[in-house]
This record gives structure tokens, sequence and C-alpha cells, in this order.
């Protein structure tokens, strides 16, 4: 029986008045006791199980979230249904592994439902360091995307569909305050954005200004995957007058199956690592055009 490890790529940026690499928080972090590393991000209790650098020059880890409540009941196929025994300082652990690549500040990390979530993988650290400031988390996006999202010189449609929550600030800095506020004037459960170009030859909706927009959106989907449903642009260049770019479904992520007893209930960390270096070498060659040169 196999079974799915899906993994997703981000880029890590550190706030600029911390003079630290991610790869120095890491060290610092794994160097301390385990009680210590300890941090709650949102009523779950985050840390860093294992960090250790050294395979073609990444950091392998794992991040552990220990759910302590909203536990899940012990059943059996016979009907029986019963309380997980566990003490007060116990919880279900949702283990999550990780590769980072200080050469290009390029992150895996395994996408698990019940897991730590990029946004809880970036605030954890923020806890850790102290900083009142954000580390950015953001996705990658492929190659070809990117290509053709940087040949574009005019904007034709700019495609935007988010959902309403209960904490709409997030919309404050990317242009989108007003849409964002009509859902809750309207009580809507979401709203789609279509904005269009005129039908002038040559014209374009502000190019950079879409760019930027799209980029804060992506930046907001990785804190709730949830609030963003969709960003797509559509525009052309000088050479190619139908180009499309869909930034969530053109994200960076690798599927990777692993072979697994019926009788295994856990996938292991050592598994889990195999399948995170096999998702960095399928992807290997592309980052390194993107972001960096390969290290002896």
């Amino acid at each position: 029986m196999s079974k799915t490890l899906n993994i997703d790529f981000f880029k890590v940026v550190m706030p600029s008045n911390i003079n630290l690499a991610f790869g120095e928080v890491l060290q610092k972090v794994i160097t301390l006791p385990a009680e210590q590393r300890f941090k709650v991000v949102r009523l779950h209790h985050l840390s860093v199980h294992e960090a250790n650098f050294g395979w073609q020059q990444t950091w392998e880890g794992e991040i552990i979230c220990i759910r302590m409540d909203n536990v899940p009941a012990k059943a059996d196929l016979a009907g029986k249904i019963e309380d997980f025994k566990l003490a007060d300082n116990e919880g279900i652990g949702e283990q999550s592994a990780f590769i980072y690549h200080p050469n290009t500040n390029i992150m895996l990390l395994q996408s698990n439902k019940h897991g730590v979530s990029s946004g809880n993988f970036a605030q954890y650290f923020e806890l850790m360091i102290g900083s009142n400031d954000s580390i950015y988390i953001d996705p990658v996006i492929q190659l070809d995307a990117l290509q053709r999202l940087e040949s574009m010189n005019r904007v034709k449609k700019f495609n935007v569909s988010i959902a309403a929550l209960e904490d709409m600030s997030v919309f404050n800095n990317c242009g989108l305050e007003e849409f964002a506020k009509l859902t809750t004037v309207y009580q809507a459960p979401s709203i789609n954005i279509e904005l269009k170009a005129s039908r002038k030859k040559h014209s374009s909706l502000p190019l950079e200004k879409v760019r930027n927009t799209a980029k804060s959106l992506l930046g907001i989907s990785t804190q709730n995957q949830s609030q963003v449903k969709k960003i797509r642009i559509s525009g052309s260049s000088d050479e190619d007058d139908s180009l499309f770019v869909d930034l969530l479904k053109d994200r960076m992520r690798e599927s990777i199956q692993i072979n697994a007893s019926t009788t295994q209930r856990n996938i292991s960390y050592v598994e889990r690592q195999k399948a995170l270096r096999s998702a960095w070498q399928k992807r290997e060659l592309e980052i390194l055009k993107t972001y960096g040169k390969l290290t002896n």
C-alpha cells in the first residue's frame, strides 16, 4: 500500500531589523533544552523536535504541533468508542518534516491538514527570536509561471476571490481594503473581483500595482489558505498576445508516494525525510535557476 506525502515550497524572508539568517535561528533554537522550545501559536503548542545540518548543505528537521483540545476519540470496528487517556501535559502530536536550503532561502514543508501550517511555522520562529516584525514564508511559484508573469507588459484581466473571515485586516495593505469591506457591508461569505482593462489597443491595468497586489494576496494565502480562493492574471507581451498565470495553482508542490504496510499507522520521520529529499532533488535545478547556484 502506498501513501502520498504532499510537500510545499516556500521562500523564507527574515525581517530587515534582525541580523540573523534563518539557518542561524534554527541553530539557536535546536540548542535549547526541549522544554524551552515550546511556544503557543494560535492555541497550539509548537516545538522544533529536531534539526540537523548536512545533507546537500541543507537543514533537515521536524516541527511538532501538539493538540491539547478537540482530541479525537478512540474507536474500534466493533463500534466501541472511548476517550484517549492523556495526562494534563499530553496531547495529540502532529508531525511536519521540513528541509531548508540556506543558499537559496528555500524551505520545503510537509503539508499536513492537522500539522504545522507555513503561517504558524513563521509565527513560531518570530516568538522564538522575540521579533515584533514578521518572518515571511512566501509560496514559491513555478519557474514557467514566473517567466510568463515577468514577460507580461500589459495586463488585460485580474481575477481575485476572497472569503470573509472575522479578521479582514490582513487586506489593509494590498490595495483591496474597500473590496474586503464589502463582505462585511453586505454580509457576504465571499467576494469575487474581476478587473478589466479597456478594449483600446495596448490598454492595460497598472502592471506593478497588479503584481504587488497579487504578491500580497499570495502571502496572505500562506497565513490562511481558506481566505484567498483565486489569484489569476491574464495579459500579453510583445511576443505573446495571450498569457495567463494562476498563482494559486502555479505554486510549487510535489506529491511523493511512500510505500507503507497496511498495519503502519504513522509514517516515520526517516520515510518522510526521504520524501522531502526526493522532492528537493526533483526541483533543485529549477530552484537554482531562479534563486541561486549550486555550491561545492
